[in-house]
């Protein structure tokens, strides 16, 4: 009896290690695979090729940690840490499309999805399609390469859809920042008015320390400066960014260039390096707002924003008033202020 069950035992356990012998690798971790869009180790991604057939496509290439779209220029900082920590790693799979619906997603994003293609390292990662949200608007249909079928996606504690986090366009992903130093990163700062010279005026470190000169021209007004305000105005140069860059033709470029700039503000850092900023008027149009005085009359200008170019760069861009008004003084700001002023 006890070598019947001896015997029993024995073909139990020949049968159980068959089993996990015989039976397909890797089921688990292959069916995962096909539709796990997400990438866990974001920090380890080089390079994200981003197109459709509508847009085009655009490049973006992380170089010595700093993320460039198009080799151009730099990628905005919190664009790009929301894009792979929120979006990139946090994608999670709700379920398969339903069958019903398989066939009609799948056509739609033959001709509608946006092709993602993710490195790790230099080398190719994930390739995934976003198509159009669901119905309810709180799931994304997507594809990934390889993948037998779609598969609705979502970020969870997120109750909309993915698609749009997914732009084309080389001004969505590039960095709106003008200047943003810490005041003790600012060396010289030239202000330059082209059209009342009087009001233009420099400010420079007195080498490593925190003491300042500040100089002007012979015909500058006179008046008491607040030497406090002085020493404040390289503290005004942190996080200044644009509101836009706009699309213009070589002709309308050189026009702007062509006309006298309202201010110049030279910024020499640290490091040696010089930025130039040259701010000129704005044309009024119908698209803007305070378009007209209190009066009624039809302003030449836009009141509240200006166009600009920086260096050589040879876009131009939008800057608000409200954002250049710390730094865009005059002179006679520094000027304490007399009772009655």
């Amino acid at each position: 009896m006890q070598k019947k069950q001896l015997f029993i035992l024995i073909l139990l356990i020949a049968g159980i290690a068959a089993w996990f012998f015989l039976k397909p690798k890797g089921t688990g971790t292959s069916d995962k695979s096909k539709s796990d869009f997400a990438v866990e180790n974001t920090e380890n991604i080089t390079k994200i090729f981003i197109s459709n057939k509508t847009d085009g496509n655009v490049l973006l290439e992380k170089k010595n940690n700093i993320w460039y779209v198009n080799g151009n220029y730099e990628v905005s900082k919190p664009f790009m840490e929301f894009f792979l920590l929120e979006t990139v790693k946090k994608i999670r799979v709700q379920g398969p499309v339903p069958l019903p619906a398989r066939q009609n997603v799948i056509s739609s994003m033959a001709t509608m999805a946006t092709k993602v293609e993710l490195y790790v390292k230099g080398k190719l990662e994930k390739v995934y399609y976003v198509g159009n949200p669901t119905s309810d608007m709180t799931g994304t249909y997507m594809y990934l390469e390889g993948s037998k079928d779609p598969y609705i996606t979502h970020i969870p504690g997120f109750d909309g859809f993915l698609s749009t986090r997914y732009p084309v366009a080389e001004n969505e992903w590039v960095s709106k920042v003008i200047f943003d130093y810490k005041p003790e990163e600012v060396m010289m700062v030239d202000v330059n008015y082209p059209a009342k010279g009087s009001e233009s005026f420099t400010v420079k470190r007195k080498g490593n320390t925190n003491d300042f000169d500040i100089s002007a021209s012979q015909n500058a007004p006179t008046g008491t400066l607040n030497y406090a305000a002085v020493k404040s105005y390289f503290g005004m140069f942190v996080n200044k960014t644009c509101e836009g860059y706009i699309n213009l033709t070589p002709a309308q470029i050189d026009s702007i260039k062509k006309s006298v700039p309202v201010c110049i503000i030279t910024l020499s850092d640290k490091k040696n390096k010089s930025y130039k900023l040259t701010i000129y008027n704005r044309t009024s149009s119908e698209k803007d707002h305070g378009i007209y005085d209190n009066k009624g009359n039809q302003l030449a200008y836009d009141p509240s924003r200006f166009n600009a170019t920086l260096d050589n760069d040879k876009r131009v861009f939008v800057i608000q008033d409200l954002m250049l008004a710390p730094i865009m003084i005059k002179y006679s700001d520094f000027f304490l202020k007399q009772a009655g002023d």
